[in-house]
């Protein structure tokens, strides 16, 4: 019998608690996300809960009362130099879930205090489950999903660092895989058109977040990889992205000539974003810092040093998906991949995109595409078994490589062969062995 997929998000809450518990109690990894650096803005905290003077540890951000003040008052988003005002769709969300969790506190009179965080990590969740929602929606058109398989699948995103460490924290870098599923959603479709409506609904989000601007342009070029010598193809996108900038252009003229106040975002003119590309044209650079590079090929030099030290980051999983997949190079070598064309399409895209930021903090941008492509190429090797435990296999390894692995912001990535590491290797050589009788029976 099926299980609404609804019905996955109290499971989830019930993976994200044993997560809480494994990464703050349990003593099995040091939960640390700044490493005694400032700069990187969060530390783990004490606070007490109740009047029995028990403490319980919990992530404080440095930039977490910006998102805290919108969630709890949602018109902060329209104040001049409100950090957050470029992401209102994000916002809003947390908005949403702040006052649902204030008003169930205050109908069973509870003596809580720490509404915001709470709703906060409920809010994450929900990101979560529709990203899990989204995949399921794009595969499930090939494969038919088990309730198991899409356990396998809220646990294959839930260990991706980004929200094993992110879920507890309100930043909106949780949209980073989001945005990938939707494109692998819409690009999945075959007979699909990219219409006025489609280009709304994304314009619509990217007041979620700014890279929904590359998950559209990637949909846009995708779709139209056989048209591009067409004029017409170029006129009628071009149409198309009008309706994509038309809810940003509503709400920044809401704020400019409704409020009559200044748009402001952060991320270029404070961080620079992007936007040394215009000073840089000029002859100017404006933006430094350790983390800035903001020449060519300046950027592309840090980029990929970075590149380099995510690869250390998360060396064990690319180490045994590698192993998966070229186990059935060598044994299949006809064995085609569903999805995997789109997959490796957006992340190389938004690869390039964010080569281009100008600011390069230890490893979290790479992450955002090839460390996400990691954790997708996981879980559709795992989809296209048929063998289940060839696919428990595959889960097992999964967890086992990610479950050990520290916040992004470690001083220096090292490998390390802990025992649950050798265990995911370990587990890949089961794999192998699985997959070499599974064709001995297939050929004999």
């Amino acid at each position: 019998m099926e299980v609404n997929k609804i019905y996955f998000y109290p499971v989830s809450i019930v993976i994200a608690l044993f997560l809480y518990n494994f990464l703050f109690s349990l003593g099995f990894i040091t939960p640390d996300y700044s490493f005694g650096d400032p700069r990187l803005c969060v530390e783990i905290v004490e606070y007490e809960i109740g009047n029995n003077g028990s403490l319980f540890k919990y992530p404080f951000s440095c930039d977490q009362n910006y998102y805290y003040s919108g969630f709890e008052n949602f018109s902060e988003v329209f104040q001049e130099t409100y950090n957050y005002q470029s992401r209102p769709l994000f916002i809003f969300g947390g908005f949403i879930f702040y006052n649902f969790v204030e008003l169930v506190v205050n109908i069973f009179n509870l003596n809580f205090e720490y509404t915001t965080q709470l709703s906060t990590f409920l809010y994450q969740l929900l990101i979560i489950n529709t990203i899990c929602y989204l995949l399921y929606k794009s595969f499930s058109t090939k494969f038919k999903f088990s309730n198991f398989d899409y356990l396998s699948l809220l646990i294959f995103i839930m260990l991706n660092p980004i929200y094993k460490w992110g879920m507890f924290v309100p930043s909106h870098q949780s949209a980073t895989l989001l945005l990938i599923a939707f494109f692998i959603y819409y690009a999945s479709k075959k007979d699909f058109v990219i219409d006025y409506k489609v280009s709304l609904f994304f314009g619509i989000f990217f007041l979620f977040h700014r890279g929904f601007l590359i998950s559209y342009l990637a949909l846009v070029l995708f779709k139209n990889l056989k048209d591009l010598k067409i004029t017409k193809t170029y006129v009628k996108n071009f149409l198309l992205l009008l309706y994509f900038l038309l809810p940003n252009i509503i709400y920044e003229s809401f704020i400019r000539f409704v409020l009559q106040r200044s748009t402001y975002d952060a991320n270029t003119e404070y961080w620079g974003q992007f936007i040394w590309l215009f000073d840089f044209v000029r002859g100017k650079v404006r933006y430094v810092s350790e983390w800035h590079c903001v020449t060519i090929p300046e950027n592309f030099i840090c980029y990929l040093n970075d590149f380099k030290r995510m690869i250390f980051y998360i060396f064990i999983p690319i180490f045994i998906v590698l192993i998966f997949y070229l186990t059935n190079f060598l044994l299949d070598k006809n064995t085609k991949y569903f999805l995997i064309y789109e997959t490796l399409f957006i992340t190389i895209s938004l690869f390039s995109f964010w080569s281009l930021i100008g600011w390069y903090p230890p490893v979290r941008f790479n992450f955002y595409s090839f460390g996400h492509l990691v954790t997708l190429l996981f879980f559709i090797k795992y989809i296209h078994e048929k063998n289940i435990f060839n696919k428990i296999a595959v889960l097992l390894a999964s967890i086992t490589s990610y479950i050990l692995i520290p916040h992004w912001n470690i001083p220096e990535p090292q490998v390390y062969f802990g025992v649950f590491e050798t265990g995911s290797i370990f587990i890949a050589l089961i794999y192998i062995i699985l997959k070499t009788f599974e064709r001995r029976k297939e050929y004999s």
